[in-house]
């Protein structure tokens, strides 16, 4: 029994185990996720230093997968192989660990992002967000969200985009999250800027804002970034002062500024809308180098712009038509992008999203199914054990009761013969007695039937004493003994008649010296109880059970009646009632 209840227990234990072992527990990848928020370039050091090969679960191996990608995208790691965070998405998507699997999916997007494989990574980024979102996960959530935002903007989905910014916006602003609060500011002032002059004074302000947001930072990517929209707003706002400003603050704030082509168009149409055409059409030039198709129509767009005011009518037309040769190629590619790519994508992360939703249901279903059926099955097997045992003792001590039964019988039988015996015996002692008070008989004869008189008394004695340890009485008194010593206390009580069956039964056993004595001494009736238990063969201190004494008032008893007689305290009633 001992042994079926261990194993069962094992077996619940080590399903709880498996339902709740899904994070890895390796103090090295452990203190590299520590330092990937504020020193990423020492978590990539510390996870480049460790050997896969101590990795003892693929819980571990997971969690390296998930930190190492991480940490290259913290540190502007361009990622072109997507197989180490494909193996850390499928164990957290089978585990179902919600926190560990936004981290994935969000993840994997910015490997596909590097991979410039814009669909796969927008699919991700629209999985990875109600993840992240459930798993109370704010900043990640943000940078979620500035990603999709960014591909609904570049695809010209507006209204989208804005929705998503203003989400970004809020999250920026609980966390108190600067370079999120400028990012959302500056896309929310791009949109606005796209919608038209209606909106030229809601894009002014927001972007004004995101740029005092992110010159209080210091973060001259975002200030870049805000200071060509600002340009390109004030260009259309015909306050060509402040455009040219932006325009050449644009360009100073970029890192690499031999390749900055965007810089270059905003740069180069500034110059063109104060009349400065030699720069305008020097800056114009060098966005040509882009490969971007939207870049390269506007700036062929300009320079046609530029060769008709100085008079060269044919130059002009020959830029118009490169101009609109890249707007056919960009439109037919966004176009294809919209109807082909992101709506797949869409609905793609949505039945992905259900997957997982029913599948972490399911994951949750089996952790708790499982061992509750295991302890049902336990509990009906340790029943049906018991129900079984239960059975076996009741068999076996209907068993015992009948054989108590019939040992009773017996005893019953026998004591009715001793009884028997017993009435035979006192006729033959009486007739003897009046044999012996007969005076036809000489001396010899009496002596000879003396004797046998004697004889007789003794194995009546004998015969008295047997049927008395063989009567319900004597039985009776063992079984209230018993009941005290294994457990202190017996609901079976010596009756009055019983006490009386007793005192005859000694007094029959000691010639009557029961009677006489209780005549000379007058006892009372727990003092004649008390002879009369002392006669018998129990142990004097278990005399306490029978009559309901503490032990203490059972010797204090005896001794008060020892004193009464005038023997000893110590004195034995035996050898009283002998004497008597």
């Amino acid at each position: 029994m001992g042994k079926t209840k261990a194993i069962i227990f094992f077996l619940v234990a080590f399903l709880l185990l498996a339902c709740t072992a899904r994070q890895s527990n390796n103090k090295q990848l452990i203190w590299a996720d520590s330092l990937m928020r504020s020193l990423p370039d020492s978590a990539l050091s510390v996870l480049q230093n460790i050997s896969t090969q101590e990795f003892t679960s693929p819980a571990d191996s997971a969690y390296y997968a998930l930190l190492l990608t991480q940490a290259r995208d913290k540190n502007y790691v361009v990622q072109v192989d997507d197989s180490l965070i494909r193996y850390a998405v499928a164990h957290y998507d089978k585990v179902g660990n919600t926190r560990m699997q936004a981290g994935a999916h969000y993840y994997w997007g910015c490997v596909y992002r590097d991979m410039n494989k814009q669909t796969e990574a927008f699919r991700e980024y629209l999985i990875a967000a109600p993840l992240t979102k459930a798993a109370g996960e704010k900043r990640q959530l943000g940078l979620i969200y500035n990603n999709i935002g960014y591909i609904y903007y570049i695809l010209n989905f507006k209204e989208k985009a804005d929705s998503i910014y203003q989400l970004m916006e809020n999250i920026a602003q609980d966390l108190k999250d600067t370079d999120l609060w400028a990012e959302a500011l500056s896309r929310q002032g791009s949109i606005a800027f796209m919608k038209g002059s209606d909106y030229f004074s809601v894009a002014e302000r927001k972007l004004l804002d995101a740029f005092v947001v992110a010159d209080r930072i210091e973060n001259n990517e975002i200030k870049a970034d805000i200071s060509a929209t600002l340009s390109r707003l004030y260009n259309q706002m015909d306050q060509d002062g402040k455009a040219l400003y932006y325009g050449k603050l644009n360009l100073a704030l970029r890192r690499d500024t031999a390749r900055a082509y965007r810089a270059f168009l905003i740069l180069g149409d500034a110059y063109y809308k104060i009349g400065e055409y030699d720069s305008a059409t020097f800056y114009l030039n060098k966005s040509l180098l882009s490969k971007d198709y939207g870049r390269r129509a506007d700036a062929y767009m300009r320079l046609a712009d530029i060769a008709m005011i100085q008079g060269n009518a044919a130059l002009s037309m020959q830029l118009e038509r490169y101009s609109s040769t890249y707007k056919d190629s960009l439109y037919q590619f966004r176009r294809n992008i919209v109807t082909d790519k992101i709506v797949e994508a869409e609905t793609d992360a949505q039945l992905m999203l259900h997957q997982l939703y029913y599948k972490g249901r399911l994951n949750i279903y089996l952790c708790i199914f499982i061992p509750v059926t295991i302890i049902i099955i336990m509990i009906v097997f340790l029943l049906y054990r018991k129900n079984k045992q239960y059975r076996g003792k009741n068999d076996l001590l209907q068993k015992n009761n009948q054989q108590l039964e019939k040992v009773n019988q017996d005893l019953s039988q026998h004591y009715a013969c001793l009884q028997k015996e017993i009435t035979q015996r006192d006729l033959e002692i009486e007739n003897l007695r009046k044999e012996l008070a007969s005076c036809r008989i000489d001396e010899e004869q009496r002596e000879k039937i003396r004797v046998e008189l004697d004889e007789m008394v003794l194995r009546r004695k004998a015969l008295v004493k047997e049927a008395f340890l063989h009567s319900p009485l004597y039985a009776k008194m063992q079984a209230i003994i018993k009941d005290h010593l294994d457990k202190d206390a017996s609901d079976k009580e010596i009756s009055d008649q019983e006490w009386q069956e007793l005192i005859v039964s000694m007094d029959s056993q000691w010639n009557n010296a029961i009677s006489r004595f209780h005549v000379k001494y007058q006892l009372s009736k727990e003092e004649l109880y008390l002879v009369c238990l002392s006669l018998t063969d129990f142990p004097f201190a278990h005399l306490a059970y029978l009559m309901h004494f503490s032990r203490r008032t059972l010797y204090r008893k005896k001794n008060a009646l020892c004193e009464r007689i005038g023997v000893e305290q110590n004195s034995e009633f035996k050898e009283i009632l002998r004497e008597i």
